[in-house]
Order: structure tokens, then sequence, then C-alpha cells
């Protein structure tokens, strides 16, 4: 074993039994088993019917401390400045020490989650489908942050998807740009991968593979409209608030670019919980800290530095459409 795994059967030991239940039946292939007398397997028998019997209500064994991932907007530390102020309330009304959890890709937090090592994913609407798909719903949706406006975006309950080119640049349409360069951010991005490759495909007639010369992952959003401004690319696939989040930064200007494509209105991104590994008492405390980030200092710092006005409760069902245009991704890949 691992240290790792480790790790992830010693913050479930309040659930052994069903953790090498897991073990057993998820990691050893058939052909490894032994035969198994008559006796042998009436004792089996008798274990299953004991282990898979209702057990009184018993509560989760809280962590030591809270892991907290985000997923990859953007440069890490300008990240983990944004989401100080989250930490700083979790901690508070925990009681607990938060560690942060930097993920390479969408792809890793979303593992990092599965198994066990993140408590809590700050995740976009399609890569938070694709982890409660993986944790075979074990992770939990349960707040998020209504985003403000800025110069790139309006204020509104949701969020979109642009298409942008540099502001100086010749074209004025989608349709101007066939043959050429696009950058997206990331394989589990809603607004910089799934949404486009759907909704714009669905206009153009074609996969968007197909429609370009070239399409490739820049790796976030920041980075993909830095691939415009760089000329590594004609256009770009990205959130509306993060063109604003880097014009913050300084990354972009509030004239870098013009916006050619805007998608439906999609939904802003969620907090979520692994709902197995923290007790009620513990997700109580958790949510009301972010809910209520408006009155404390450091939470308006997230909330200023996200360009935010409030955090607000939130369940899974506010992600119902997102998995309809997911069921649809396989025809425009």
């Amino acid at each position: 074993m691992s240290s790792q795994e480790g790790y992830k059967f010693r913050k479930t030991k309040n659930n052994s039994c069903q953790v090498l239940d897991d073990r057993w039946t998820g990691k050893i292939r058939g052909e490894r088993l032994l035969p198994l007398t008559r006796r042998a397997l009436l004792a089996v028998s008798a274990a299953v019917v004991i282990f898979s019997m209702p057990k009184a209500a018993s509560a989760v064994e809280d962590p030591e401390y809270i892991s907290v991932g985000v997923i990859p907007f953007e440069e890490i530390q300008l990240t983990a400045n944004k989401f100080k102020g989250v930490v700083t309330a979790i901690e508070k009304a925990t009681g607990k020490k938060v560690e942060w959890h930097f993920p390479t890709s969408y792809a890793s937090l979303i593992e990092a989650m599965r198994r066990g090592f993140v408590h809590i994913g700050y995740f976009g609407p399609s890569s938070y489908v694709q982890a409660v798909n993986a944790s075979d719903g074990k992770i939990e949706a349960f707040a998020q942050a209504m985003w403000g406006g800025g110069h790139y975006r309006k204020v509104q309950p949701g969020y979109h998807s642009y298409v942008i080119v540099k502001a100086d640049s010749p074209y004025q349409s989608v349709k101007e740009l066939a043959g050429k360069t696009l950058a997206l951010t990331d394989p589990a991005s809603t607004s910089g991968e799934l949404v486009p490759k759907v909704q714009l495909g669905k206009q153009l007639g074609k996969k968007l593979s197909d429609y370009f010369g070239k399409t490739f992952y820049a790796g976030g959003h920041t980075a993909a409209g830095l691939a415009v401004l760089e000329g590594r690319a004609d256009a770009a696939t990205v959130a509306d608030v993060t063109l604003d989040w880097g014009v913050d930064s300084k990354k972009f200007a509030n004239d870098s670019f013009r916006i050619i494509w805007e998608s439906s209105l999609l939904p802003l991104d969620p907090f979520a919980w692994r709902k197995d590994l923290l007790s009620d008492g513990l997700k109580d405390k958790i949510r009301d800290a972010l809910v209520n980030l408006d009155k404390t200092e450091h939470g308006k710092e997230f909330l200023r530095q996200t360009r935010s006005t409030t955090v607000q409760p939130l369940n899974d069902s506010a992600f119902d459409g997102i998995r309809e245009i997911e069921a649809e991704r396989a025809k425009w890949e």
C-alpha cells in the first residue's frame, strides 16, 4: 500500500469494513481468488449478510485538516491570493487548519477529490459534473460565488463562454476564422472546451477540429488570452469573468480583445465537497462561513478579488443543463 493509499484509508477508518470491501471488489481480479470450500462459502455469506445490514447512524469522523483545491484558471500564486479569504473563513469557522492542493489540470483536481485527498474543490460546471460521475455521486455542490460585472462581463446570474480575438484583428466573426488557429483552455473546461465545441459546433455545422486549421489547449483561461495576444492563436475560448481577472492582474487591458461569439448563459462555478468525508455539523460550519463572506474583512477581500458580490447556497440540480450538453459531447469531439 502506498502512502497515498494509506492516507485514504486512514481518513475513512470509521468505515473500514467498507473500504476493505472496496479494495477487494475493485482491485483484485477474479483469477486471483482461491477456490472456497462449502464451509468457507457459508462463512463468507454470513459475513456479507452481517456487513450488508444497515448500521445504526454513526457520525463521520472528521479529518484532522481540510484540504482545498481550485481548478487552474490562471497562475497558482494568483489563485492562492484570491482564495485566501476562503481559507481564513473555513479555518475560523471550523477550528481546523486548511491546506492547499494545487492541481496541474482540471482532471487532476477531479482525481484528487475522487480519491479523497481533497475535501473541498472549486470547479467549473463541466468539471463538476465529471467529478460527480467519477466519484459515484460522493462529490456535491453546496455554494457558488455570484460574479459581478466588469469591462468584459455583464452582471448576470450565470456566465458566458466567449470566442475572443485581438482588438485590432481583421476577423469580425467566427465565419472568418475557418482554417485559422483556435486556443482552447483545458479538456475539462466548460467555457473553454465543452460549450464551444457543442454550441459553436452546431452553429458552424462542423466539429471545431474540422473547421479550424489547428486547435490546442493553452492550459487555462489567462493562458488562452495570452496565446491570442502573443500571436500563437488567432482566437481563443474563455470564460467572461476571466478576462476581467486578467485586467486586474495586469495581464490584459480593457481594450485587448473583441468578443466575436457568445454562448448561452451557463451556471456559475460551484464550491463542492466530498460529502462522505465531512460530518453534517462540519459541513454546516463550512457552508455558513462561505455564505457569510460578505460580513468579514477577509471574506470581502475574496469577493473583491474575484469580482463577486456574495456567495449563495447551491445544489446539484443547477447543473442539469450542463449534463444535457455533456450528453452531446461525443458527437462534436
